[in-house]
């Protein structure tokens, strides 16, 4: 609290009257971030691209640009605190993260309404690995520096590409859909 406090021009005191914890402050921090990229994420569900691997792939961007927005530090700090407050900030985060999810399964429920999917899919199920593979490179990328923004990129589209090869229509990966 101290840090951000001297980083805002700020006494401690007057952080903690609009931030009691650092709990809260982390929440706001990831609420502020999360906001433009669900309304970015709504443009892109109001317009997909055709290809269900672009589609997705225009997606989880915006998640990587989330990602790649803060310092690790901050990833790492938020979540230290998540696990430790599972049941408040932990809880608020997660609230945030279903929000992302619920986008991605709007695109899969468009894409196999469109026919560029197996209509089998359960698209609520198919979100949540998107979202996972998403989430398992960010905490690559809070942990480790060797792994660098574009190693994150890279690894999260390649991974969308091979799982959504394994979702098309049989008779679709000789349409012209990316492999």
């Amino acid at each position: 609290m101290e840090e951000v406090a001297a980083r805002a021009g700020l006494a401690v005191g007057t952080l903690y009257n609009y931030f009691p914890s650092k709990d809260q402050l982390l929440f706001a921090i990831s609420r502020s971030d999360t906001e433009p990229l669900l309304k970015l994420g709504d443009r892109i569900l109001a317009d997909p691209p055709d290809d269900p691997v672009e589609a997705i792939a225009a997606l989880t961007e915006v998640m990587v640009q989330g990602i790649t927005a803060g310092e690790r530090r901050l990833w790492r700090e938020l979540f230290v605190a998540a696990i430790a407050a599972p049941d408040t900030l932990g809880a608020r985060l997660f609230a945030l993260d279903m929000r992302l999810i619920a986008q991605l399964t709007a695109m899969l429920d468009q894409l196999k309404k469109r026919g560029a999917l197996d209509p089998s899919i359960d698209s609520a199920r198919a979100a949540g690995l998107f979202y996972g593979i998403c989430l398992t490179w960010t905490i690559a990328f809070a942990t480790r520096e060797d792994v660098t923004i574009e190693m994150l990129r890279d690894e999260i589209a390649e991974s969308v590409r091979m799982t959504i090869r394994g979702m098309l229509p049989c008779n679709q990966t000789r349409r012209g859909f990316h492999d």
